[in-house]
């Protein structure tokens, strides 16, 4: 009589039938057991364990019935042998070779793999402060043949708003391209710059688009988008004459608008309003620094952000790490700040001496 043996390799469990052709095991996840041919049961969790199965005519006799089908190929009457691997549905197998599909426990796993690929990626942060927005992003050189200061990470998608990503750089710029574009259409139809938090909530809703359909993927990166909005009354594109008195419309004459903003887009397209976001690699010990600054005070200027920046990176980056890297920076400040409310990079002599000043606390905290 043919033999079952039941074994578990890591988290899978194997089922092996020494017969002629094979045979089916139908499996219930839900109360961990498999039954073979309705003849035969064994819990998942026994291991090398021995089962006598049917005789080969009780088998072939006791095969369920399938509902007739043109073309259906009728079960085999001799099995040989089978190597079957039932894998917990907490490892995603059958429910992750499609992006539209949800495991039994409500999950999506194309969505956390992409969540993965970010986590490879050079760690991102993201600093709202009191008078503007500071990006930073670690680039890994992987070569010594890289140019220093290109392939970068960080883009302008309007000039009041800048897109730092971790992850797949080719769908990093794909997201800024497409950003851009976003843009463009705002100014075409209103006249005007795009709001960064409606920029934010139209490009959540692009990345989620990439979740919902089984012939795309999601997108393998995180976005940070920082900006920072005309907090007075601007020139409409193409304005002819004054217009009317009380301008645009829509705000408050005693009341502050505009200013600084910091939102940061997931895979899944879920976004939020940050005062410090951090993602990538090392991303744990960027937000556990980020939480001491107590940035929602807002008592931090757009300079001190600068050097926070350069020294959470330097110190997320991590000793065991010995690859080399570059620190690209970008800011943001107000009409009366240094950027005149425009997204640059930070100038370079003011770069390197944020990053002087973060590898001499990382000296003085070693001492």
């Amino acid at each position: 009589m043919p033999t079952l043996i039941i074994s578990e390799d890591g988290t899978n469990t194997t089922c092996i039938i020494d017969w002629h052709r094979p045979a089916t095991i139908q499996c219930d996840s839900y109360h961990s057991h498999c039954a073979v041919f309705q003849e035969a049961a064994v819990p998942t969790t026994q291991l090398d364990t021995q089962l006598p199965l049917p005789t080969k005519s009780e088998a072939h006799n006791s095969r369920p019935k399938l509902p007739h089908r043109r073309h259906h190929r009728p079960y085999p009457p001799f099995p040989i042998a089978i190597l079957i691997e039932v894998a917990l549905t907490s490892i995603g197998t059958g429910y992750d070779l499609a992006n539209a599909i949800f495991s039994p426990d409500g999950r999506n796993f194309q969505v956390e793999y992409a969540i993965k690929a970010v986590e490879n990626g050079g760690t991102t942060v993201g600093i709202r402060c009191k008078d503007g927005v500071v990006l930073a992003v670690e680039k890994i050189v992987s070569s010594k043949l890289l140019k220093p200061g290109a392939n970068k990470r960080i883009g302008t998608v309007d000039r009041h708003v800048g897109v730092a990503f971790s992850g797949m750089i080719p769908d990093g710029r794909h997201f800024i391209s497409r950003a851009r574009d976003e843009a463009v259409s705002w100014r075409d139809m209103y006249k005007s710059p795009i709001p960064t938090n409606l920029l934010a909530s139209r490009m959540g809703s692009y990345l989620q688009a990439y979740t919902c359909h089984s012939y795309v993927r999601p997108f393998g990166i995180t976005a940070i988008v920082a900006g920072f909005d005309p907090e007075h009354e601007l020139p409409v594109d193409g304005e002819v004459g004054s217009g009317p008195s009380c301008g645009a419309g829509g705000k408050v004459a005693d009341k502050k608008h505009g200013g600084p903003f910091l939102y940061m887009i997931e895979p899944s397209g879920l976004y939020w309003g940050y005062y410090g976001a951090a993602t990538g690699k090392g991303r744990q010990a960027a937000k556990a620094e980020l939480e001491k600054l107590d940035l929602a005070a807002g008592t931090l200027s757009l300079e001190q952000a600068v050097k926070e920046a350069a020294r959470i990176i330097h110190k997320s980056h991590g000793e065991e790490n010995a690859k080399d890297y570059e620190i690209e920076m970008t800011w943001i400040s107000g009409l009366n700040g240094p950027t005149k409310g425009r997204h640059v990079e930070v100038p370079e002599a003011l770069r390197e001496e944020a990053l002087r000043l973060a590898k001499e606390a990382e000296d003085e905290e070693e001492d």
